[in-house]
């Protein structure tokens, strides 16, 4: 059966006084019908631009390359024009970005925000677009929704304001939903309340996610496979089980010795010494190589694949297939 979304060398670059900025360079991955995809990585790894890019949200100065492939269902998202374009945005393939207070607009009432969607892609009366908004905030969360449904984003907290998004994002019942940083800037109350709303909602919608953090234990919550990225690449990519159990790629090995432990007598957390570098000056070789303990000369002169470590799990490390340099 074919990938409900498949991507194929997706490159994104943007112009400025430096030069050509690559931010994301050559991403591959398939995403199944109904599956939950994680995507981790630090700030500046590429995650966010690769998420805008799956839905052609990218401005200038930026573009995405010729030669790139978004496929949903059979169809490059790439190619569509802007009128097959808005007919997928929101319907088949919505989206909830990372801050909902700059994300919805302040001086519309929050029904208005999720009428105006449904309106847009299906044929449906402004009272019962407003019946239905109402039902969706019920069904994410929003207390007293009747009443909510007239608020103003200023009124509600960061809590309720991604219970909003959410609502507008599944307001069409979309086959994928797109979550970048959906818990940034929440308590960790909040958070864990709105991953499970996240897991609820898309079992039993039946849809597709691709949940993006910068945290492996938020994902870890809810994905069936997670992709690493670093340096606008992904360099690892397996089932969640395999990434905890059998990470193979030294910076999945380092974000994971990051993590805080429940278990353990640690006094300090390990750090990643160093910071991804600019975009606009990717390190030749492997990117990860000024950072990284076991590296050695052909990190550093040698661009590395996606390499299989096992069956279905990948890595873009040499230690794949010299192993024993891990020891040395």
């Amino acid at each position: 059966m074919s990938a409900l979304l498949r991507v194929r060398d997706l490159r994104t670059s943007f112009r400025d006084r430096h030069g050509l900025v690559r931010a994301v360079d050559g991403v591959n991955f398939d995403l199944e019908d109904g599956e939950v995809l994680g995507v981790v990585g630090e700030s500046g790894a590429g995650k966010s631009v690769m998420a805008h890019s799956l839905l052609r949200l990218i401005e200038e100065p930026g573009r995405i390359e010729p030669g790139s492939v978004v496929e949903y269902r059979g169809t490059n998202i790439l190619e569509l024009s802007p009128t097959e374009l808005r007919r997928v945005r929101g319907a088949e393939i919505a989206m909830v970005f990372q801050d909902p207070g700059a994300s919805l607009n302040p001086v519309l009432r929050v029904g208005t925000q999720i009428t105006e969607t449904l309106r847009a892609h299906r044929t449906i009366s402004r009272r019962d677009a407003k019946a239905r908004a109402v039902e969706l905030l019920g069904m994410v969360g929003v207390p007293e929704p009747a009443l909510r449904i007239d608020a103003y984003p200023h009124e509600l907290s960061g809590g309720l304001q991604q219970r909003v998004m959410l609502a507008i994002a599944l307001s069409c019942e979309p086959k994928i939903l797109i979550a970048d940083e959906p818990t940034t800037a929440l308590d960790v109350t909040v958070q864990a309340q709105i991953l499970d709303l996240l897991a609820e909602i898309t079992r039993r919608l039946h849809t597709a996610l691709i949940l993006i953090s910068h945290d492996l234990g938020v994902v870890a919550r809810l994905a069936d496979r997670i992709g690493v990225m670093y340096g606008g690449q992904i360099v690892e990519q397996a089932s969640t089980r395999d990434i905890f159990d059998r990470p193979s790629h030294p910076y999945t090995q380092a974000l994971l010795a990051a993590a805080p432990q429940l278990e353990g007598t640690a006094d300090r957390l390990m750090a990643i010494p160093g910071t991804i570098p600019s975009a606009a000056r990717w390190p030749q070789g492997c990117r990860f190589h000024p950072r990284c303990p076991v590296a050695w000369d052909r990190c550093r002169a040698e661009w590395p694949p996606l390499l299989e470590a096992a069956p279905e799990h990948d890595a873009r490390c040499w230690l794949i297939e010299e192993p024993e340099r891990r020891f040395s």
